[in-house]
């Protein structure tokens, strides 16, 4: 059966039209005509594997990982890289339109030279078959692993560290499943390695501590973070910012496209030494404080205390005194809080804000609100219950945080409507 592509998903699906019900089909770009096999039937769409491609796009290249088919980590490898950044623009741009109900125009995404090797951590999944451990990806939408010999989405030295690791896995004493994260500091090399998983605190890895950059090794085990070797953090620097990061502290994976995330941050913002911030899901301060040089004061809110403590570690390090951080859930602290703020900024988890942050967005944001959105879909819903509320978007900046895959990273600027 032939069809003819016409559009993307936010997963990175080509989408037709067979029987009259959309199609979903992984690995075809659109405008090219390619042969499938329906896999799955739904009452409004069905889903397809691709067959053969028809008629090519001219910007249909041959993916280089030779684990691209099967991993799914990666969506966009089969395309080269000015067409990934179009169709990121495009999703973008259609759910602000289909779900928020928005025409704004969105900006180009900003996009990387060179859009390889910009991970600066990875997690595998290693599991024991046959009495030998293997380590890799799992499938996706399943629990079937995947050994994998090579990522070319990781540094070199993550890479080599992960070959040693995957070559003396039999000796380190792990339960049968577990998850094992290498961080790399894109400040000084510093490698830091996290063995996660009921069972992993009896792990034999101390033995691992010669090997060469590896300054850190810990071990989650239900709830326990057991420092095993070495440094009690990874020291990164972001926006002339020194961080150190804990072992389970989320920060971007992709260092180059965080600082001009920050960067745009700060563009919209238009901080002066009198205005006072609010940024909610505020992490270990990644934003926080940049924004800190140019404000009066500022005030994060998170809800991992882990983070909160690494944040006011990082404020004091850089002599960064008029910040203060709450730990707590941001729809539980920031409703109670009764001053109002110049702008707030926003960096949602995936699932996007709960209703109660956003309504009480919009009572404490006196001029503008900056909203940093991992997920189009959930970004789009969100702004239009600010734009209900009085406030309008006034600018949409796509970022490529992770190339090769279908995921964007978009900062959006709304300001009240009668400023």
């Amino acid at each position: 059966m032939q069809c003819m592509v016409t559009g993307i998903t936010h997963k990175g699906e080509g989408v037709g039209r067979m029987d009259g019900q959309a199609v979903f089909i992984p690995y075809a770009i659109p405008g090219e005509t390619v042969e499938v096999e329906i896999r799955e039937r739904k009452k409004k769409f069905l889903r397809a594997q691709l067959v053969k491609v028809v008629s090519a796009s001219p910007d249909r290249i041959d993916a280089p990982c030779p684990y691209y088919y099967r991993c799914g980590g990666c969506s966009y490898q089969h395309m080269n890289n000015s067409r990934q950044l179009e169709l990121k623009r495009q999703v973008v741009q259609d759910n602000l339109s289909r779900i928020g109900g928005l025409e704004v125009e969105v900006e180009p995404v900003a996009g990387m030279n060179d859009p390889w090797r910009y991970r600066n951590k990875v997690e595998w999944q290693v599991a024991k078959a046959d009495h030998y451990y293997r380590m890799g990806y799992h499938v996706q939408d399943s629990h079937e692993l995947i050994p994998i010999e090579s990522c070319l989405l990781i540094s070199p030295a993550m890479e080599a560290l992960s070959r040693y690791l995957r070559e003396h896995l039999d000796d380190l004493g792990l339960p049968d499943h577990c998850r094992v994260t290498v961080r790399q500091s894109s400040a000084n090399g510093e490698l830091m390695l996290v063995f996660e998983g009921a069972g992993t605190g009896k792990a034999a890895v101390q033995h691992l501590a010669g090997y060469p950059g590896l300054s850190s090794i810990y071990c989650a085990d239900q709830g326990r973070i057991i420092h095993k070797h070495g440094r009690s953090s990874l020291t990164e620097r972001l926006a002339g910012i020194d961080y150190e990061i804990s072992p389970l502290a989320f920060f971007q994976v992709n260092h180059q496209q965080a600082e001009l995330l920050v960067d745009v941050v700060q563009q919209f913002a238009q901080l002066g030494p009198a205005d006072n911030v609010l940024e909610g899901y505020c992490g270990i301060g990644s934003i926080t404080l940049p924004l800190a040089r140019s404000a009066g004061r500022i005030v994060g809110v998170e809800s991992y205390l882990g983070a909160v403590q690494d944040a006011r570690e990082n404020a004091r390090r850089n002599n960064i005194a008029n910040c203060g951080f709450f730990a707590g859930a941001c729809e539980k602290v920031i409703p109670g809080m009764k001053e109002r703020f110049d702008v707030v900024v926003l960096d949602p988890p995936r699932a996007g804000c709960k209703m109660e942050v956003i309504e009480a967005a919009v009572k404490a944001a006196h001029q503008r609100i900056i909203y940093v959105s991992c997920n189009p879909g959930t970004l789009a819903r969100d702004l239009k219950i600010f734009s209900q509320a009085g406030f309008v978007v006034r600018k949409v900046q796509p970022i490529d945080m992770f190339p090769q895959t279908s995921h964007v990273e978009t900062v959006v600027l709304m300001s009240r409507v009668k400023e």
